[in-house]
Order: C-alpha cells, then sequence, then structure tokens
C-alpha cells in the first residue's frame, strides 16, 4: 500500500451471505384485515420452517402463536394501534399490558405521529414513556414514519424516541408511508446510540433491498415477504399497504 493510502472498506457481510442465512435478521410479519388462525398457524410454521427472527402476529392471535412456539427460540411479536396510531394513551398503554400478559415477546408500536405534526412534542414524549413503561422489561419499537416530517421534526422525534428509553427505532409503519432505504436507515444508525437497536420496514420485497439495508445500519428486517425474499415458493403478497 502506497504511503497515505487507506486501506479497502470491509464488505458488509450481508452483501455476500447466501440469502437463507439472513433469515435470522428477518421479523417474519402477518399484519392486515380478516387475518384468520389457520393463516397464523401457516405464518409460524414457516418460520420455524425458514429460521426467521421471530413471528409478528395480529394481537387476536398472540395466544396461538406463543402456543405453535412454545420450546422453540423464534419469539412472537405484535403490532400497537396499527396502522394510524390515533388511539389514546391510555388505550395504547391497556392494549401493551394485555400483550404482554399473553406472553408476548416483541412489540412494534406505531407513534402518533398527528402530535408532532400539530407541534404537541410534549404529548408526544410522553406517550412513548407511557408505552415504554408499560411493556417493561419488554422493549417497544418505534415506527418514527419519517417520510412524513421535515428535517427539524425528523430529529425531534427520533431525540424522544432515546429520551423514553425504546428498545428500537423504525423508518416508517408500512411501504404506504414510505419506502425502507439505506439512507434513511443509516441517518437512524448515526442519529441513535449503539445501545438502541435499528428495525427497517416498510415495503421490503427482495433480498437485494434486504441487502443494502443490513449493511446501511439495520439490525433487524421487518416484512411480510420474508419466504420469497429467501428463496422460498412463495411470492410476495400485499401491496404498498403491507408492512
Amino acid at each position: 500500500m502506497m504511503q497515505n493510502e487507506r486501506p479497502a472498506a470491509e464488505e458488509h457481510p450481508a452483501l455476500t451471505l447466501p440469502a437463507e442465512q439472513l433469515a435470522g435478521r428477518i421479523q417474519h410479519t402477518l399484519i392486515g384485515q380478516a387475518i384468520t388462525e389457520t393463516q397464523v398457524r401457516e405464518h409460524v410454521a414457516e418460520c420455524l420452517e425458514y429460521g426467521f427472527d421471530a413471528a409478528i402476529v395480529p394481537p387476536t392471535w398472540v395466544g396461538t402463536a406463543r402456543n405453535e412456539l412454545r420450546g422453540t427460540d423464534i419469539r412472537v411479536g405484535s403490532i400497537i394501534d396499527f396502522p394510524f396510531g390515533m388511539m389514546t394513551t391510555a388505550a395504547r398503554v391497556t392494549e401493551v399490558r394485555t400483550l404482554v400478559d399473553e406472553g408476548v415477546d416483541e412489540l412494534d408500536s406505531t407513534v402518533n405521529i398527528a402530535l408532532v405534526l400539530s407541534h404537541r412534542f410534549d404529548r408526544f414524549l410522553a406517550d412513548l414513556q407511557a408505552l415504554v413503561a408499560a411493556a417493561s422489561p419488554i422493549g417497544i419499537k418505534v415506527m418514527l414514519e419519517l417520510p412524513l416530517l421535515n428535517t427539524d421534526q425528523r430529529a425531534k422525534v427520533v431525540q424522544a424516541a432515546v429520551d423514553a428509553g425504546v428498545a428500537f427505532v423504525k423508518n416508517a409503519s408500512s411501504g404506504a408511508v414510505g419506502i425502507a432505504d439505506p439512507a434513511t436507515i443509516g441517518y437512524l444508525r448515526a442519529a441513535v446510540p449503539t445501545s438502541i437497536g435499528v428495525k427497517a420496514s416498510g415495503g421490503i420485497k427482495t433480498i437485494e433491498q434486504v441487502r443494502a439495508l443490513l449493511a446501511a445500519g439495520a439490525d433487524l428486517i421487518g416484512t411480510s415477504a420474508g419466504v420469497s425474499i429467501v428463496g422460498g415458493k412463495v411470492k410476495a403478497g400485499g401491496s404498498l399497504y403491507s408492512y
């Protein structure tokens, strides 16, 4: 190497590992209208077959997923106040406590972004603090809906999440809000301490997206297309409104 020449940057493992080896970074998600118990059991079976990190299911079916996955390493997760985050804090706290009592391991929560757009950052922070306290010791992942915010608002919601003590920050709740992209994930990774994880979600349908998002700093990937991403025989379903 010539003097003052910088060494080449080390390539991120996610860029070269086989797709099936990235399954452990994917939280396989089944969220939508009229999800049946049979669909949940099939979803859990996919998590077992492909080795996904967690099965994320509607609140109604947390108990079913818990029973199916008992004795395995795969975690059970659910989503609070999806998709709009417009319930009262008291209602959101009740939902959190109910799911914790049912044995959930993972909780992803919407945020009340209307409070931010109304310049009510005090209420926004208080809501996050209440959710974190209600879930403890289970960590809360918050979907910050960054595509809906300007630069100043982005900085404020990220800081509120840090101050509230969340476990993970996320870029958005769905592809309808914004497709997860490496730039936004890199922004989140740089904006929060290493003690807080970063999860990418929203319109993630391909292995190429997964590789790029992990390389940008994501710790976990949330997607409803996990099977097709890792090379399974099921086509990616849903629309931009899917998780």
